[in-house]
């Protein structure tokens, strides 16, 4: 979901993604962060080189306010999804991620659940590289 959409540049991060592996996941107790290697030299972004896909979330069995995912972007390359908790459960052991939603997070800043993926904002950020 997070490299969902037409646009050129998640179209390259959905080809460095197809091209990569996982190094490896540090389960924090809170979330997680996983860390990827990119195979065969793929296209890498331009300008600017490093930024932050962060418009998904989930509910999570066991868990009052689920949790957030960002995929961040470093020198032009996928490099680390994080996932977050909401709130100040512990991620269990073998979580079940039981819906997978887009949110936005208008002025004054909130989290706003959406029914589809507010591309308008994501063009923006997007359109900047």
């Amino acid at each position: 979901m997070l490299l969902a959409g037409s646009h050129p540049v998640l179209e390259t991060l959905r080809k460095q993604f197809e091209r990569s592996h996982v190094l490896n996941r540090n389960l924090t107790g809170i979330g997680f962060f996983t860390s990827f290697e990119i195979l065969d030299n793929q296209p890498r972004i331009e300008s600017p080189r490093s930024f932050l896909i962060d418009d998904v979330c989930a509910e999570v069995d066991g868990l009052d306010y689920g949790c957030g995912f960002g995929l961040f972007i470093s020198d032009g390359l996928i490099t680390t999804l994080e996932c977050h908790l909401w709130g100040d459960d512990e991620l269990p052991k073998n979580a079940s991620y039981t819906r997978l939603y887009y949110y936005h997070q208008p002025d004054p800043p909130s989290i706003t659940e959406t029914k589809e993926r507010d591309i308008e904002s994501l063009t923006d950020l997007l359109d900047q590289i």
